[in-house]
C-alpha cells in the first residue's frame, strides 16, 4: 500500500510540476503561435433612436484567411474560387468603397475587413483615396435638420450637399473592420502564404487573422439603454452597455456679465459660432482638417481680434458678443441642440435666452480648396417674415462691405441652409436673423466630408492660413461695425502667426510648442500626431476631451486678463459664473514659472436633450439620441492555420492519447498488487 501511495504522489506532484510549468510558459507558448499587432484603428457600433450602425466581432473573435484585394478580378476569384472561406480581406484606401463593401458583406465568405495604411505614421498616411469620397449621407443630419417635414426637404434629394457622401458610416456590418498599417499583413502575411500563383489556391499553412472587437450595444438607443437598466437592477457587478455621444461646448462671453448687471435687453446679442468635431468609421480617425478644424481656427483668430476692440462693443446697442464651439455636430447637431433647448427653457439657461439673440454668423468649411472665394448662406423660412429679411440683408451687406481681400457672393435667398448648427437654432427660434460662411456656394468643396482622409495633406495650400486670417479679418470687422456702427479701424489686425500655430497644432502635431505651454509642459497629456475630433461619450475624461481642453485653454489664453498671483492662488481660486481661473505657461523643470488668466470662458453640456427628457420619443427625430457602444478591448493577432484535415487529425491523435491514458490507469490501478508487490517488512507489520 505504501508503494501505491507513493506512486500516486509522485503522479500527482508531475502533473502539478506540469501543470505549473505550462502556466509560466503560456505566454510565451502564445507569442510562438501568434503576433500581435498593437497599432490600428477599429470599425466600432453606434446607435440611434431607431437602428444600429458600425461593426463588431463575435465575443470571442472573428478568423478568417487573409486575402488581399487589389483589383476587380481579385473580387471575382474571392467570390467564385476562394475554397478557404471566411476570409479577412485586405484592402487598399482606394477600393475601400460602399460598393465593395456591400458586395463583401452580402457574399457570407467575409470575417472581417482591414483597410491598409499604406505609410508608417498616421500624420503621413498619403496617399489617400481618390476624389471624392465621403462616407457620411449625401444629405447630411438631414432627420434632425430645420427642413425635415416642409417644402425644403427635397432640395436636397436632387441637389445634394454631400455628391460624394456613400452613407458607409450609416451602415452596419456584422463584422470587424480594420485600419492597419500594411507591411506587417501584405508581405509578411498574404505574399509569403496565401497568395495564389495563376489562380490556383494556395496550399496549408494558411497566414490567418483574428480580430476581436466585440460590441456589447446592439438593436438601437432605447433598446440599449434598458437592457443597461435592467442590468444594474440585477446584476451585483452592473455595467452599462452604451453611453450617449456628447462632449462639452465652449463659449466665450467677451464682456463678463452677470444677473446682477440688471435683464439682458432683446435682442442685443452677436453670436459668432463653428462646429468643433468630424466623424468617421474608425475609433480616433477623424481628423477633421476641413469639416471643422478651418472653422475653428477662423474662430480662434476672430476672438483674438475682438477682444482688441472688446470696449467698444457697448458703443452702439449691441451689449455683448458670444462666441460658441459646438460639438457633437456630425451627430445630428448634438451640441447646437442641446445649447437651443438650454436657451429656450428659461430654468436652462438663466441669464441668456433665445430672445437675446440680434445676430447669428457661423463659420463652416473655409479652406480655399476651389478658389479663396467665400458664400454667405441665409435661411428661406425665416426670410419669408419681412423684419428678419431685413435685418439678414444688412447684416450681408456689412459683411461685404467689410471683405477687403476676400471675394465673396450672398447666395440666392431661396436656396436652403446647408448642414449647419444654425438649423438648430432656427428650429427654435425663427425670429433670429443668421448668415452661414462657408466655402462652397451648392455641393461641398471638400472632397472628403466627415472621413478619415479630410487632412491637412487633402487641403494643404499656402494660401491657407492668409485665407483664414482674411476671413477671421472680415467677419471681426463687421462685428465692430454691427456694435458701434461705424468701420473699424486698421490699427486692429488678424494675429496670422497665432493662426498658423493653431492650425500647425490641430492639423499637423498636436505635441507642438503652443500645446505644450498651454498644458504647462505636462510630458503626461502630450499627444504626438493628431487629436481626434470625434465628440466621444458623455462620460470620463478620455482622448477624445483632450482637443476641448486644449482649445478651451488656448481661448484663456488669449481672452483672459493676467492676475498677479501664484500658482496656488490661482488655482485655488473661486469659478463663478462670471470667471473661470487657468494656470497656463508652466515649465516642467520651472514650477515657479507660469501665469494665472481670469478669463470668461465656460463649457456647457454638449449631450442631447433626448437623453433628460421624460418619455421622449424616439423615433421622432426632434434631438440627436446616438450612443456609442461599450467594448472591453481591440485586439488583432495572426497565425499560420493548418487544414481542415490536419486540424482534425491532431483532434483525433489527441483524444486517442487521452482515452489510452484513461485505459493505462486503469490498468495500472486494477494490477496494481502484481506491479507493486509489498515488501517483506511491510508483510511482517
Amino acid at each position: 500500500m505504501a508503494n501505491i501511495l507513493n506512486v500516486k504522489i509522485f503522479l500527482w506532484l508531475s502533473f502539478s510540476v506540469i501543470f505549473l510549468a505550462n502556466g509560466l510558459n503560456g505566454d510565451r507558448i502564445t507569442e510562438k503561435i501568434y503576433q500581435r499587432i498593437d497599432e490600428g484603428f477599429s470599425c466600432f457600433r453606434r446607435l440611434n433612436g431607431t437602428h444600429q450602425i458600425g461593426c463588431s466581432s463575435s465575443q470571442s473573435g472573428n478568423v478568417g484567411v487573409v486575402h488581399y484585394l487589389e483589383k476587380k478580378a481579385d473580387f471575382d476569384w474571392l467570390l467564385e474560387t476562394g475554397p478557404d472561406a471566411p476570409y479577412v480581406v485586405l484592402l487598399p484606401p482606394d477600393l475601400f468603397r460602399r460598393e465593395h463593401l456591400m458586395t463583401l458583406k452580402n457574399s457570407g465568405k467575409i470575417a472581417g475587413v482591414v483597410v491598409l495604411n499604406q505609410t508608417d505614421t498616421i500624420t503621413l498616411r498619403n496617399p489617400a483615396p481618390k476624389p471624392p469620397y465621403s462616407n457620411d449621407l449625401t444629405c447630411p443630419n438631414k432627420i434632425t435638420g430645420l427642413y425635415k417635414e416642409d417644402a425644403f426637404s427635397s432640395y436636397c434629394e436632387s441637389n445634394p450637399w454631400n455628391p460624394a457622401g456613400d452613407g458607409l458610416l450609416f451602415e452596419d456590418f456584422k463584422f470587424p473592420i480594420y485600419f492597419i498599417n500594411e507591411t506587417k499583413l501584405n508581405q509578411s502575411c498574404y505574399h509569403k502564404f496565401n497568395r495564389p500563383i495563376e489562380g490556383t489556391p494556395p496550399s496549408y499553412p494558411l497566414c490567418a487573422i483574428e480580430l476581436k472587437a466585440f460590441m456589447w450595444a446592439a438593436v438601437d438607443t432605447p433598446t440599449c439603454l434598458r437592457r443597461g437598466r435592467l442590468n444594474m437592477m440585477f446584476n451585483p457587478q452592473p455595467s452599462e452597455y452604451c453611453d450617449p455621444l456628447g462632449n462639452v461646448n465652449i463659449f466665450v462671453p467677451v464682456l463678463a456679465a452677470n444677473k446682477s448687471d440688471g435683464p439682458v435687453a432683446n435682442r442685443s446679442i452677436i453670436f459668432v459660432s463653428a462646429r468643433m468635431d468630424s466623424a468617421s468609421i474608425f475609433d480616433g480617425l477623424s481628423v477633421g482638417a476641413d469639416s471643422a478644424i478651418t472653422g475653428m481656427a477662423t474662430l480662434v483668430a476672430i476672438t483674438d481680434m475682438i477682444y482688441q476692440f472688446k470696449s467698444n462693443i457697448r458703443d452702439g446697442d449691441i451689449q455683448n458678443v458670444f462666441l460658441v464651439f459646438f460639438n457633437g455636430e456630425a451627430f445630428d447637431y448634438i451640441g447646437s441642440g442641446r445649447m437651443a433647448y438650454d436657451m429656450k427653457n428659461p430654468s436652462q439657461s438663466p441669464l441668456i435666452g433665445l430672445e437675446h439673440v440680434k445676430y447669428w454668423i457661423e463659420l463652416g468649411s473655409l479652406a480655399p480648396q476651389a478658389g479663396t472665394k467665400v458664400y454667405l448662406h441665409t435661411d428661406p423660412k425665416s426670410r419669408n417674415e419681412t423684419e428678419v429679411d431685413t435685418k439678414v440683408k444688412d447684416l450681408i451687406n456689412i459683411l461685404l462691405k467689410n471683405r477687403g481681400n476676400l471675394t465673396t457672393e450672398s447666395v440666392d435667398a431661396s436656396i436652403p441652409l446647408p448642414p449647419a448648427s444654425l438649423q438648430s437654432i432656427l428650429k427654435k427660434d425663427l425670429s433670429i436673423p443668421g448668415v452661414f460662411i462657408s466655402n462652397h456656394k451648392s455641393a461641398f468643396t471638400n472632397q472628403f466630408y466627415n472621413n478619415e482622409w479630410d487632412t491637412f495633406q487633402t487641403i494643404s495650400s499656402y494660401k491657407l492660413s492668409k485665407h483664414l486670417a482674411e476671413v477671421a479679418r472680415t467677419v471681426s470687422a463687421s462685428i465692430y461695425e454691427l456694435a458701434t456702427g461705424k468701420q473699424m479701424p486698421s490699427n486692429f489686425q488678424v494675429n496670422e502667426t497665432l493662426v498658423e500655430s493653431t492650425l500647425e497644432c490641430y492639423l499637423v502635431n498636436a505635441n507642438c510648442s503652443l500645446f505644450n505651454w498651454l498644458l504647462n509642459g505636462r510630458s503626461n497629456l502630450a499627444a504626438e500626431g493628431v487629436l481626434p475630433t470625434y465628440v466621444g461619450v458623455s462620460h470620463g475624461d478620455g482622448a477624445y476631451k483632450a482637443l476641448s481642453l486644449r482649445t478651451r485653454h488656448l481661448l484663456a489664453m488669449i481672452s483672459g486678463e493676467t492676475l498677479d498671483i501664484n500658482k496656488t492662488g490661482c488655482i485655488n481660486s473661486d469659478h463663478n459664473e462670471i470667471y473661470h481661473y487657468y494656470w497656463l505657461g508652466e515649465s516642467e523643470s520651472n514650477n515657479a514659472s507660469g501665469t494665472c488668466y481670469r478669463s470668461t470662458v465656460k463649457t456647457s453640456h454638449a449631450v442631447s436633450p433626448a437623453f433628460e427628457i421624460e418619455n421622449y420619443d424616439w423615433a421622432s427625430g426632434e434631438y440627436s439620441s446616438w450612443t456609442e457602444s461599450r467594448w472591453e478591448t481591440f485586439s488583432v493577432r495572426i497565425f499560420l492555420k493548418a487544414s481542415s484535415l490536419q486540424a482534425v487529425s491532431i483532434f483525433v491523435f489527441g483524444v486517442v492519447v487521452l482515452l489510452l491514458s484513461f485505459a493505462v490507469t486503469y490498468w495500472v490501478e486494477t494490477n496494481s498488487v502484481l506491479l507493486f508487490p509489498a515488501s517483506p517488512e511491510a508483510v511482517a507489520c
